[in-house]
């Protein structure tokens, strides 16, 4: 005898043949961003964190945390977190050359956070980067994140810091919520902020990733900078296979793509891609591509 199908749509959301049937009807590309994304939880966050603990940490906070060195001592967080600055070097180098590919394909707090968008139904979900000047708003943070320190008040930086908030709030479901510190005041108001608010109800999950983290704020403009040299990979347009349909423009979850103006040919903003390839997915031209600046696109 088998089983109805769940009428309710809250039974449909958790009922797992809904998963798996969209996971098998999943696009070869975001099948491989997902176990890119889920191999950085399992590597960084509780209750696993291996690469972590290698480091002497349990989670992305700690040793390997790449936001101390932004706004702090340099050369004091280079000796006493090491780790994290190297991780900090390569993820940087990483998007330089070839895009942002640590941060939509292996930050595990931006992964955690879009998992767990799937179980918000999107008629809940906000749409952040359509509502703000997203860069804007996100360089102004990160301008008031680099001066608190400077003014005594860098504490503030890791009570508030969505790094650290959103793998702990994590790990609750796997240990006792006392002694993690989310009880307090910032760290509760974080909790709900990242996680919440510009975590799961917003658009794609990555609500924190656009606008209020200082990694992403330095890896957009790392990634502006790369995407004008002819010798790095990123994104591209190729003008000639677009035929003006609009689908990438309605389908980046960033805002990152529009038409132009004069030619009516996408155009990519490089202040707001995260290289998610959505736009690779959804183009029924093979218009994007990841290439050279040299290589015929734009």
């Amino acid at each position: 005898m088998s089983l109805a199908y769940p009428q309710n749509k809250s039974q449909q959301l958790f009922d797992p043949r809904r998963w798996v049937r969209s996971l098998a009807s999943m696009d070869r590309r975001k099948k491989i961003r997902y176990a890119l994304m889920a191999f950085g939880v399992l590597a960084l966050a509780p209750p696993v964190g291996f690469l972590a603990q290698l480091f002497g940490g349990s989670m992305f906070c700690g040793p390997l945390c790449p936001r101390m060195a932004i706004g702090m001592d340099f050369l004091r967080e280079l000796s006493s977190r090491t780790a994290g600055v190297i991780l900090l070097f390569i993820w940087f180098g990483i998007t330089f050359f070839f895009g942002r590919w640590a941060c939509s394909h292996f930050c595990p707090v931006g992964a955690l956070t879009e998992f767990g968008s799937k179980l918000v139904p999107n008629r809940f979900k906000i749409d952040y980067a359509g509502i703000v000047h997203a860069p804007l708003f996100r360089y102004g943070f990160l301008i008031a994140f680099v001066g608190l320190p400077i003014l005594g008040l860098g504490s503030i930086c890791c009570g508030y810091c969505n790094l650290s908030t959103i793998p702990e709030a994590f790990g609750v479901l796997f240990a006792p919520l006392a002694g993690t510190g989310l009880l307090m005041g910032s760290r509760l108001v974080s909790v709900v902020l990242y996680g919440g608010a510009l975590g799961i109800a917003a658009r794609e999950g990555r609500g924190h990733c656009q606008l209020v983290c200082p990694v992403g704020a330095l890896d957009s403009l790392i990634n502006v900078i790369g995407a004008r040299l002819p010798f790095t990979f990123r994104m591209r347009v190729k003008k000639d296979n677009c035929i003006s349909c609009g689908v990438c423009v309605e389908g980046c979850p960033a805002h990152a793509i529009k038409m132009n103006e004069t030619n009516n040919v996408p155009e990519i903003d490089y202040h707001r891609c995260y290289q998610c390839r959505q736009c690779q997915t959804d183009c029924p031209t093979d218009t994007f591509s990841i290439t050279r600046l040299k290589e015929g696109a734009s």
